[in-house]
């Protein structure tokens, strides 16, 4: 049973990932991609070899299975998925729906888990909706911050907090959520500038 401490630290942890889109803001997509790729294929690879070799699991169990859940011990842990989406996501889309989308996975998703995991009382299946309005509400001052067309980055929050509260087929999150918001953003604009609705940023 992952205890209430445990999500903590695991989300101590997560929230330490939003230096991936600050470094995207602060330099440039060339210069975050030739450092990210790179950790990217490390965590990939040690999630391999410790999936298939007891000494290596041995190891990680001693440093990381007090912040590592039940289900990741036969699978990718999220750390894994978090650099694999991130590498993803800035090779794809632009700087401004990259950082947006890797800052909701960061910020909006750990606040979700914690609030709702403390505070929520309406249930639905292992979510609660405290947990998926925290998410909604930061993820409004998220996009707020950027400069993103803010009704297409409106409907794009929507749906990554359906996508986070609903979990389509058990896809981990940390690929669901900034992937469902870029998609989200990318295919809007796309349509929106076809039929020349609305000038996209």
């Amino acid at each position: 049973m992952f205890t209430y401490q445990q999500e903590i630290a695991r989300k101590t942890i997560h929230i330490l990932n939003m230096i991936i889109p600050l470094t995207l803001y602060l330099f440039d997509r060339t210069f975050t991609l030739t450092l990210l790729i790179p950790i990217t294929l490390i965590f990939i690879s040690s999630d391999y070899l410790r999936l298939r070799n007891e000494r290596i699991k041995i190891i990680y169990d001693y440093f990381f299975s007090y912040v590592t859940r039940d289900e990741e011990e036969k699978k990718m842990t999220g750390a894994s998925y978090v650099f694999l989406s991130s590498s993803i996501i800035i090779f794809l889309f632009s700087e401004g729906i990259a950082i947006c989308s890797l800052l909701i996975m960061s910020i909006s998703d750990t606040l979700a888990a914690l609030i709702g995991k403390r505070y929520g009382v309406i249930k639905f299946k292992d979510k609660t909706l405290e947990g998926s309005l925290i998410f909604f509400i930061s993820s409004i001052f998220i996009i707020l911050m950027m400069n993103l067309n803010l009704l297409i980055a409106i409907i794009s929050v929507f749906i990554a907090t359906y996508v986070e509260y609903a979990k389509p087929g058990n896809i981990d999150d940390n690929l669901s959520v900034p992937f469902s918001f870029s998609i989200s953003y990318f295919l809007f604009s796309k349509v929106l500038s076809a039929f020349s609705l609305i000038n996209i940023n």
